[in-house]
This record gives C-alpha cells, sequence and structure tokens, in this order.
C-alpha cells in the first residue's frame, strides 16, 4: 500500500538525525490552524468536533514540514479514534522557553498496558479496529521523532472509554547538536 512506504520513508528521513532539518521561524498559531483546517473534512464524516485554543501567539524555530506532520498524525489519532459526535481539543502556550501543544480527545482510549509501546513502530493496540480504522502503525512512532529531533518531549495520558491526551514541548529557539 502506498501509505505505508510513504510513511517508512518519513520515518526513515527523520531517523537520518537532525541534520537535515530546514529550521525557520514559524507561527504556530497559524501552523495549528492550517493542520486543523486540513483534518476538518475527515472529523465532519464522524461529526467529531474540533477546538482550537490558544493562550498567546507563537513563533518557534521548526522544521515546519516535519513538526507539521507529527501534529497531523495526532490531530488524526484523535479523530480516527473517536466516538460519533466526540470532540478533539487542540490548545498551544508557551513560557520562555519552550511552546507546548496538547491533543485532546473524547475518544475510545488507550489501555494502560499498551501505552508505553504505542511509539513502536507497527504497534496496533487493537488489531481488529486496524483494518476499518486504516493506518500504517507508523504515525506514533513519525510523531515521536519528528519531537524528538526538534529536542523536544512527547507523552501520553490516557483512559480506556474516557479518551486521550498527548502534550508535546518543544524549545522556541533551535540549537544544534
Amino acid at each position: 500500500e502506498n501509505q505505508i512506504i510513504t510513511d517508512l520513508l518519513s520515518l526513515v528521513k527523520m531517523n537520518k538525525n537532525a541534520q537535515n532539518l530546514n529550521i525557520r521561524t514559524v507561527n504556530i498559531n497559524e501552523l495549528l490552524e492550517q493542520t486543523l483546517k486540513r483534518l476538518r473534512p475527515i472529523a465532519d464524516k464522524k461529526n467529531v468536533e474540533m477546538v482550537m485554543e490558544s493562550f498567546r501567539p507563537v513563533s518557534a524555530e521548526i522544521d515546519e514540514m516535519k513538526f507539521t506532520l507529527a501534529i497531523s498524525n495526532l490531530v488524526e489519532n484523535a479523530i480516527k479514534y473517536n466516538h460519533d459526535n466526540g470532540w478533539v481539543h487542540v490548545s498551544l502556550n508557551a513560557d520562555h522557553k519552550y511552546f507546548y501543544i496538547k491533543v485532546e480527545d473524547s475518544g475510545i482510549g488507550i489501555p494502560e498496558k499498551d501505552q508505553p509501546h504505542i511509539f513502536e513502530r507497527f504497534y496496533r493496540v487493537d488489531k481488529s479496529h486496524s483494518r476499518e480504522i486504516g493506518g500504517t502503525g507508523l504515525g506514533l512512532a513519525i510523531a515521536r521523532n519528528a519531537v524528538i529531533v526538534h529536542r523536544g518531549a512527547i507523552k501520553v495520558y490516557s483512559t480506556e472509554g474516557e479518551g486521550t491526551t498527548f502534550t508535546v514541548r518543544i524549545p522556541l529557539t533551535y540549537v544544534a547538536a
């Protein structure tokens, strides 16, 4: 399938480490708004309400393509693994050193035993859902790699049956190794 090839290429390109990052100052508010706008048709199909909340204007030094890929994967999962008529809440905040993105959903949640493994390549929580929901099992591995090459951190908090929250923390200023 083409998607798996595309996803694997994304992962391989990111694994070559940070040398080929295209770092520039990006308006993170706009990046999030554009990402949500692009994913809205998928949300509309499931009648999932998407809300973005920003606490301040944020600009940061990132690789726009790689970082957009990470956030797109998180938001798309929040939609795909949600209930019909559910919600996805994306928030952006920053302090003097980092910016923070939180992607929360009212979805099916992730069992506690699976949470340590969700960032592994090809790991699927529910194999039976894989066919109907689609995807390659690489989205969260790609998201995690994109966050790490930006010297950031990604965490998951989830309660099965209640929903999931991913938090991403990225330095405002990129510092090469």
